[in-house]
């Protein structure tokens, strides 16, 4: 009887530890993208703004969109991450930023309105894409998705693809 319970209550232990582990404890966020090597697509055709967070001069190209194209950029700490999206139109203020801390990998990083009003996230490397996927977005990039507009065309794989990643 004695050992029963120990088992039982060794059994317990386990069970609450790996529910713990998965649910509650943080996995930490990461955007791997940022470390491969600049390319020339990486460049972000847009006079930098001073007073922005993204050092968008580091930026790395994610994916195009209709008439969008989107980075993925380091912010002014370590642990901050930015998405920046370059406008189709050729005056100083062609793009926008949106910047936030990585925290936990199964947490959205950015959620914007594009200038469509498409929902658009930033996400890290560890987001689970699939229930976004069912509900209709869009994956562009494994950090980016897309919430199309209805009626809008959606492609039935990633625009673009960046070797790697």
């Amino acid at each position: 009887m004695i050992t029963f319970a120990a088992l039982a209550g060794l059994g317990t232990c386990a069970v609450l530890g790996l529910v713990y582990v998965r649910f509650v404890m943080g996995v930490p966020g990461t955007v791997h993208v940022l470390e491969r090597q600049l390319t020339k697509q990486d460049a972000v055709p847009a006079i930098q703004d001073e007073a922005g967070e993204a050092k968008i001069r580091e930026s790395r190209f994610l994916a195009a969109y209709e008439s969008m194209n989107y980075y993925a950029a380091p912010g002014p700490l370590p642990e901050v991450v930015c998405l920046v999206a370059k406008y189709p139109y050729d005056d100083q203020y062609n793009y926008w930023e949106a910047c936030n801390s990585l925290g936990d990998g199964r947490d959205i990083l950015v959620e914007v309105q594009d200038p469509d009003d498409r929902t658009v996230v930033f996400v890290p490397d560890q987001f689970d894409h699939l229930p976004l996927e069912r509900d209709g977005w869009v994956t562009l990039h494994r950090n980016l998705l897309i919430q199309p507009l209805d009626g809008a065309k959606r492609p039935t794989q990633p625009l673009t693809h960046v070797a790697g990643y």
